[in-house]
């Protein structure tokens, strides 16, 4: 057999795997975001072993550091132990690092990503102090980042402040969790209309780039927290602005399919049209009161 059949077989098994890593990542993710973890999982873990393989077997292993880099932070969620999650993670920022000092534009994003999810991590583990005095340089990281997708770097941001909000909310910093997950809702919405995503379009969140679905249960979570505590603080029109994103963001999780996400939907949606007829209410009183003092001024 001559080289260049060699190479061409080469070549076209590299090809294969390439296609079989992009259907097994993708498959992870839309299985976690319909709520089947062991079908996440598996796909996950085969997905980072094909990455293992390319990155080991390429002519150019740092052709497929992203892959690799990509899929050890994805299996780093189905961790057996903290420890493991946490070797996953550092894996990973190791690539991503090493990626960045070549091409900060393109990969500083997905650096600073791993940062927020160890801070998560640690959360998890009851270290809340170290997670939010994490998650604040992670904001301070974002902020001063170049990104070629300005989107993915806005999402990135949002989601950190999501989770530096929540965070806040479980130490009882209650005006400053939601403060940041009121800036979160805002960075984000400006994200995707940067995207021009038809967001009202059934189906939007399965034609979206991978990071806004990703995004997409963080997101949801956060649009009730607001409207919640804006609700309950009789704060309306902030209450009813979360609602929207928190609709907005289920139907898009429930339009990939899974009972779960769908009933959560539904719950989401009765309690959106409830704090927005309450909005509307209060907009109609304010205008009787403003109409009674143009009125009496008059």
């Amino acid at each position: 057999m001559g080289p260049r059949r060699t190479s061409g077989r080469k070549a076209s098994r590299l090809g294969t795997l390439e296609r079989r890593y992009d259907f097994h990542l993708g498959e992870a993710i839309r299985a976690a975001l319909e709520g089947s973890h062991d079908k996440a999982a598996t796909h996950s873990s085969t997905a980072l072993s094909i990455s293992r393989e390319l990155y080991a077997a390429g002519p150019d292993p740092a052709r497929h550091q992203p892959e690799l880099a990509a899929a050890l932070c994805n299996h780093a969620r189905y961790g057996d132990t903290p420890l493991h999650v946490v070797a996953l993670l550092m894996e990973s920022a190791g690539h991503y690092a090493a990626l960045a000092q070549a091409d900060p534009a393109a990969y500083e994003v997905p650096r600073i990503d791993v940062l927020a999810r160890i801070a998560l991590t640690a959360d998890e583990a009851g270290n809340t102090a170290d997670a939010i005095g994490l998650l604040r340089e992670v904001v301070r990281m974002y902020d001063g980042a170049s990104a070629t997708d300005q989107a993915e770097l806005g999402i990135g941001l949002a989601r950190a402040r999501f989770h530096l909000g929540r965070c806040l909310l479980k130490t009882g910093a209650s005006a400053d969790g939601l403060a940041e997950i009121d800036a979160g809702l805002e960075t984000a919405a400006d994200a995707l209309g940067r995207l021009r995503v038809p967001a009202h379009v059934h189906g939007w969140l399965g034609t979206a780039p991978r990071y806004v679905q990703l995004a997409a249960p963080d997101w949801a979570a956060a649009a009730v927290r607001a409207m919640t505590l804006h609700a309950a603080a009789g704060r309306w029109e902030s209450a009813a602005a979360a609602a929207s994103a928190a609709v907005l963001l289920s139907g898009g999780l429930a339009e990939l399919g899974g009972d779960r996400l769908r009933a959560a939907h539904e719950t989401v949606r009765a309690r959106a049209d409830a704090v927005c007829a309450r909005a509307e209410c209060a907009r109609r009183i304010a205008g009787l009161v403003l109409l009674g003092l143009d009125e009496a001024l008059a």
